[in-house]
């Protein structure tokens, strides 16, 4: 029963540095694979203990037809959200992540100060955008995910339609991940991750984690 008390007191940062959670539970925001993409019905700030507790990701977990993942075979990419305020620093939560003695990597640049998540996704071989044959199939869920009129559109002018495209994937992450950002960000409508790391990158896995806003991304791909 002492063991229980001691436990239940314990903050999360503490439960994370004695290894009583694992950041294998922290909340999943994003699960893409051949078959489809599938986003946390609870987000954009899924509740953190419920998920390090009792992850289940089959009960959170909802298919969206309005986003397209593409890569070669048989692959899966996932990515988990955790607020910083848990972790000492960012070393800390890498060398959680991926131990520096484990970290293999091969890409001519493994860190980044700043990229699109689009960029990131293909250092992955991942090609992430939203699905515009399915928005252009359900023209009124484009006034509703911008909240504004934009119909009739110009299907013939090329420079419109990719800022559309562009900006509704830019709704798209918000919604997944939370709106917090620079103003230059918003403005051009292209949602940014900071300090992105590759720290391991060998054979068929690939891990990387980023930081948004109070939030920390951890990415995990494998082929």
């Amino acid at each position: 029963m002492a063991t229980t008390d001691s436990n239940n007191t314990m903050s999360i940062k503490e439960k994370f540095e004695r290894n009583i959670y694992s950041l294998r539970h922290i909340p999943r925001i994003l699960h893409m694979d051949a078959p489809g993409i599938f986003i946390n019905k609870n987000g954009p700030y899924p509740d953190e203990i419920e998920s390090l507790e009792d992850m289940d990701w089959e009960r959170d977990k909802l298919l969206t037809p309005k986003l397209v993942a593409t890569s070669y075979g048989d692959w899966e990419c996932t990515i988990g959200m955790i607020n910083i305020k848990h972790f000492e620093n960012r070393e800390k939560l890498d060398d959680m992540f991926i131990d520096k003695s484990e970290r293999t990597i091969f890409d001519t640049c493994s860190d980044f100060q700043r990229i699109s998540i689009e960029n990131a996704m293909k250092l992955f071989d991942i090609e992430f955008s939203c699905d515009m044959n399915w928005y252009l199939n359900n023209q009124s869920a484009i006034e509703e995910d911008l909240h504004r009129q934009v119909l009739p559109l110009d299907l013939n002018n090329d420079y419109l339609m990719k800022k559309l495209e562009q900006e509704l994937f830019y709704k798209q992450m918000c919604k997944l991940f939370g709106e917090i950002e620079d103003d230059d960000t918003i403005y051009e409508k292209c949602f940014i991750l900071k300090d992105f790391h590759v720290l391991y990158s060998y054979g068929s896995y690939k891990f990387a984690s980023a930081r948004r806003g109070n939030y920390y991304l951890l990415f995990r791909f494998v082929d």
